[in-house]
């Protein structure tokens, strides 16, 4: 019986220490995201607010939702997580991207495929509206005005007219149309 007893013991021992981190999280987000996956990823945006991650997987940008609770960060690449890489024969690749996310609203999101430091990115939608959203790492996030809250077709094509991205001297780098 006692022999059961510490088996059983040694078992659940075992099974909470493999199970740990999905269990109390982890103490930083790249730690969350990078659990989910077999290579690094890197993380180049975050929207603390919405509690939505973009990270980078060489030239792909995936755009995720995470939790936090007591502190701690939880990240499942399949819980509302969509990625998108983009390319172009004519100078840097542009990408953007309009879509819902669980629980948090629509979005609009993307980068400028580029070393050439990016400060801001101009979201100008169809119907006028024109969002100002700062960089971070080549890349932006930003919820979409309340006119597209209950919109259920998603396309950036469809939502945005144009997104214009600038440089540190606030020059056009690139218009995305």
């Amino acid at each position: 019986m006692k022999r059961k007893l510490i088996i059983g013991i040694c078992i659940l021992a075992v099974g909470i220490f493999l199970l740990w981190d999905d269990i109390v999280g982890f103490r930083t987000l790249d730690g969350a995201v990078n659990a989910e996956f077999k290579s690094p990823m890197e993380i180049v945006n975050q929207d603390t607010q919405n509690r939505l991650v973009m990270f980078k997987d060489k030239t792909q940008y995936v755009l995720g939702v995470y939790r936090k609770w007591n502190g701690r960060f939880y990240y499942k690449n399949d819980s509302g997580s969509s990625g998108w890489t983009a390319s172009t024969m004519n100078g840097p690749a542009f990408l953007v991207v309009a879509e819902k996310k669980p629980d948090r609203g629509n979005f609009v999101w993307g980068a400028l495929y580029t070393d050439i430091p990016v400060r801001t990115f101009l979201v100008e939608y169809q119907n006028g509206d024109v969002q100002e959203v700062n960089a971070s790492r080549n890349t932006f996030v930003t919820k979409m005005p309340e006119i597209y809250r209950d919109t259920s077709e998603f396309g950036a094509a469809s939502i945005v007219k144009s997104v214009n991205a600038y440089g540190m001297e606030n020059q056009l780098l690139k218009t995305w149309k």
